[in-house]
């Protein structure tokens, strides 16, 4: 994949836990970057869901690894610690969006909706709740196409995931016996996603070396990240032994 420069720094944003970096690159399009405050897992998981969602066919922003330059992140002052330099991960900023709402759910396509539920379940990240009291859906919606965008999968292959509160919050929760309860969907959508799994280890491989490092360099301890369980956790044989199908 190619990599971008990072031509400016336009400031950061508001959003998210983790609050990225609105960036230009070199192709002029804007960026919502992520880097050291995401911290390597985060990014790391980051890269392998867009690989995973892409082949799966589910909307998500363009991606792209970004190289921002040490002077850029030397400009940035008291929060350069926050984005860092070297290779970040970044999302082309889509237009005419805004923040998915509860009151939104109902003009959602089902197939979608199904999809994005089992693969949140697939990939272990239960970052993605809504409820009439609010929530965080991580999901962007054109209205113009009534198109979801999902977004942030930093959290995602969680050793600690709790599949009862993942269904009890999950902003498509109320599609979960449509999912997970018929058995044809289920065989379905469990063949989409051992084929989507074939991308795995091509997304391992373009992963940038600094991701693996505890401070991006091969002087320090390498990141804890065990990328066999993972890949073990996402084959047949795992959604088997978890119950899907």
């Amino acid at each position: 994949m190619t990599v971008l420069q990072v031509t400016e720094i336009v400031r950061r944003l508001d959003q998210g836990m983790t609050r990225p970096f609105l960036v230009r690159a070199e192709d002029d399009a804007l960026y919502v970057a992520k880097g050291r405050e995401t911290t390597q897992r985060g990014l790391i998981a980051e890269w392998i869901c867009a690989h995973l969602a892409q082949r799966l066919g589910l909307s998500i922003p363009s991606f792209s690894l970004l190289q921002v330059p040490s002077e850029l992140a030397a400009a940035l002052g008291p929060e350069a610690s926050a984005l860092g330099q070297g290779m970040v991960f970044g999302s082309l900023k889509a237009p005419g969006v805004q923040e998915f709402a509860v009151t939104q759910l109902r003009h959602v396509d089902a197939g979608q909706r199904r999809l994005l539920l089992a693969f949140d379940w697939w990939v272990e990240n239960a970052d993605r709740s809504l409820s009439p009291h609010g929530g965080n859906p991580n999901l962007l919606w054109r209205a113009s196409e009534s198109k979801l965008l999902m977004i942030d999968h930093n959290l995602a292959f969680d050793a600690a995931f709790d599949e009862a509160a993942f269904f009890a919050t999950h902003v498509f929760r109320q599609d979960a016996d449509a999912v997970f309860g018929d058995l044809v969907c289920r065989a379905e959508t469990s063949v989409l996603f051992d084929a989507a799994l074939g991308c795995f280890d091509a997304a391992l491989q373009s992963l940038p070396a600094g991701w693996l490092w505890l401070d991006g360099t091969a002087q320090t301890l390498p990141v804890q990240v065990d990328f066999d369980a993972i890949k073990r956790r996402l084959s047949l044989r795992a959604q088997l032994e978890r119950g899907f199908p």
